[in-house]
């Protein structure tokens, strides 16, 4: 793993950003695998890394294309909110007197219209995209355009929020204002044009008091601050380098700092945090299937496992005993399906509850060899469904009418290719066809193992009531409030704080709390003496939001509750962040330094906390009883407890609006 796998996967990180087509790359937002296979051949055949196991080199490419295709879709998302920002502050906020002036109309004439525009949104676009085109559009074309507007409940999600959730026309707004920015790229007509701006900088309504300029200038100011924290995001966004495990570039740059004078300000800050960055002496993890454990109990009874590529090493699970019946399983699951290869009856490898693993190693201290100081971990992925009788059932089921279906597909299509055959053929069609019957005959397989089913425990599946609604409010001191509502009579039932919430273990939150001012004073004076800060982050924040989550998905369960409602965090910490360097700038104009002052001390003051991890935990717990989870915005007004209530009420009406559709 440190000789061999973990130095493809840095060269191959550091040779994708090199090729001449990753410009393309960024443009089209993604890269595929077959790029990265190609890249791996020519890179192991041009360096000295030598030639690896089958497993290993599909680890190392899925491994760098997951990375790429992260970085290159946080790139596109950045790149399209700059530029829909850029949009918003040219051509939508506009004074109401820079509107008058640019339509030659007044006030009311331009309200007048705005009125005509949100009494039917819809239609009037389908008039206009009629009448915009030089050539009459055709039967497709017209379809396209009322699909564009019939489906929008996923763009719908990624608009800003407006006012208020207790707005029972809220999904409808978020809609309306995808219709609104149509309108606006489309149109000729200057009057409609600023008539929409008008709206949608009203959030979609006809304000009737007179514009007030100061809130005006605030809002153009914290969008200028968006776009430039947005710009410099785009333009200083790091390409992935991979782990330094060697310490190579540590080295590189402590000696640049001692002998050499830096071009610039940019390659000093380079130095610097090659320098300050923590150095990993750790290799990447290794993934594997399903098929490529072997399984099985020693003579003490330990359960053990290999891996394919590495069968002479077999390794003995060392686990709790809340971490044994996984294991169990997994060996129960591989008796069951070697046994049934070699009976009429086969089981398929698709209902095996083990999906897929990771071997990595997790850091240790003390002094020694590494493989004696560090441990040797192995994550399981696995199918919560799979668990039980009924869920095995459902999946398989779920598989076996998409393995129908390809079949049907594959002989429809054979019978066609055979009525269109002609006499001579490229061998390349003889290949294609080769390949479709390979495919036929695996699906053809596989429908016959999942007639048959593994033997699996029973157990009642969780009923939840579509009325009782769980609403969850974050905030920075409180972390989460949880509220439990009955939509049907409009009552609170329950109300927890996260104190309640963990109970006993409250202390810990407390604690890692400590921990975080502890080690950001620990930075802060690693950074005044320019050393290195390899402070490492305690795993307890996890902890607790893994206590968290149990505890709410409990209290779901306990209300049988429907689904449970959690706030919206898109750009929630980019939003803070511009509100608070637009306060800065407000207070403390043309002073650069005390406005990072004023920012830092601000942020001191609000714990921070990984609000996604936590989301995450409660999904995943969520989804083992097939509660639902839906998102909302939360407000910011009232108390925790009414933010909280509000969200559910605000997904409830959201649900009815969907359906209404």
């Amino acid at each position: 793993m440190t000789q061999k796998n973990t130095p493809l996967i840095v060269q191959l990180l550091k040779s994708v950003s090199e090729q001449p087509e990753f410009e393309a790359n960024k443009e089209e937002g993604e890269i595929t695998k077959k790029e990265i296979v190609e890249l791996r051949k020519i890179v192991t055949k041009n360096s000295e890394l030598e030639e690896q196991s089958g497993r290993l080199r599909s680890s190392a490419e899925s491994f760098v294309k997951e990375v790429y295709s992260s970085w290159l879709t946080l790139y596109q998302k950045r790149k399209r909110q700059k530029e829909g920002k850029e949009y918003f502050l040219e051509n939508i906020l506009k004074s109401d007197v820079e509107l008058v002036g640019e339509s030659k109309c007044d006030l009311d004439t331009i309200r007048s219209k705005a009125q005509e525009v949100l009494t039917q949104p819809e239609e009037f676009i389908k008039q206009l995209t009629i009448n915009d085109e030089d050539v009459k559009p055709t039967k497709s074309a017209r379809k396209r355009v009322n699909k564009n507007i019939n489906n929008k409940t996923n763009d719908a999600e990624q608009r800003k929020d407006s006012s208020s959730p207790n707005n029972a026309d809220k999904n409808k707004l978020e809609t309306l204002t995808n219709i609104l920015y149509k309108i606006h790229k489309q149109t000729q007509d200057i009057l409609t044009r600023c008539a929409v701006a008008y709206l949608i900088k009203n959030h979609n309504k006809i304000s009737e008091v007179e514009e007030d300029v100061q809130k005006l200038k605030k809002r153009r100011s914290e969008k200028k601050v968006e776009i430039k924290r947005l710009g410099n995001q785009i333009k200083d966004n790091r390409l992935p380098s991979g782990r330094d495990i060697t310490g190579e570039r540590y080295s590189e740059a402590f000696d640049n700092l001692m002998n050499q004078v830096p071009k610039d300000n940019k390659e000093w800050e380079d130095w610097i945090a090659n320098l300050s960055r923590k150095i990993s002496h750790l290799p990447y993890p290794i993934d594997y299937l399903y098929g490529d454990l072997t399984w099985y109990k020693n003579d003490g009874g330990d359960i053990v496992v290999y891996f394919n590529g590495w069968s002479k090493y077999h390794f003995k699970i060392c686990c709790n005993k809340r971490q044994r019946h996984f294991f169990e399983r997994f060996l129960e699951d591989h008796k069951a399906f070697k046994g049934s290869e070699k009976s009429k009856e086969k089981l398929s490898g698709s209902l095996i509850t083990l999906r897929s693993a990771q071997l990595l190693w997790q850091q240790g201290e003390g002094k020694g060899e590494p493989w004696k100081v560090h441990k040797l971990a192995l994550h399981c992925t696995y199918d919560a469904r799979l668990w039980t009788a009924e869920g095995t059932e459902e999946v398989r089921k779920e598989k076996t009418d998409k393995a129908q279906k390809r079949v049907s597909q594959a002989e429809e299509n054979k019978k066609t290719d055979k009525a269109q055959k002609r006499v001579s053929q490229a061998e390349e069609n003889k290949k294609l066809e080769k390949n479709q019957q390979i495919q036929l005959n695996k699906d053809k397989s596989s429908l016959s193992r999942l007639n048959n089913s593994f033997n699996r425990p029973s157990k009642i599946a969780y009923q939840g009531q579509s009325n009782i609604i769980v609403g969850i409010s974050f905030h920075p001191i409180e972390l989460a409030t949880v509220v439990i509502v009955d939509i049907n009579t409009k009552k609170v039932l329950a109300c927890n704080t996260v104190k309640q919430l963990l109970g006993n273990a409250f202390h810990l939150l407390s604690r890692r709390r400590r921990q975080q001012v502890h080690f950001r004073k620990e930075r802060e004076q690693a950074q005044k003496k320019d050393s290195p800060c390899n402070i490492g982050e305690s795993q307890l924040g996890e902890y607790v939001d893994k206590l968290l989550a149990n505890k709410i998905v409990e209290l779901a369960r306990q209300y049988q509750a429907g689904c449970i409602v959690l706030p919206r965090l898109k750009d929630i910490r980019e939003i803070r962040a511009s509100a608070i360097q637009a306060k800065a700038e407000t207070k403390i104009p043309g002073d650069v330094n005390a406005q990072k002052l004023y920012v830092k001390e601000y942020n001191r003051q609000i714990h921070n906390w990984s609000y996604n991890r936590l989301q995450e935990f409660i999904k995943s717990k969520a989804a083992e009883l097939k509660i639902s989870i839906e998102f909302g915005i939360q407000p910011h007004y009232g108390t925790l407890e009414e933010q909280a209530r509000d969200l559910a009420f605000y997904a409830y009406q959201c649900r009815i609006n969907t359906f209404g559709r």
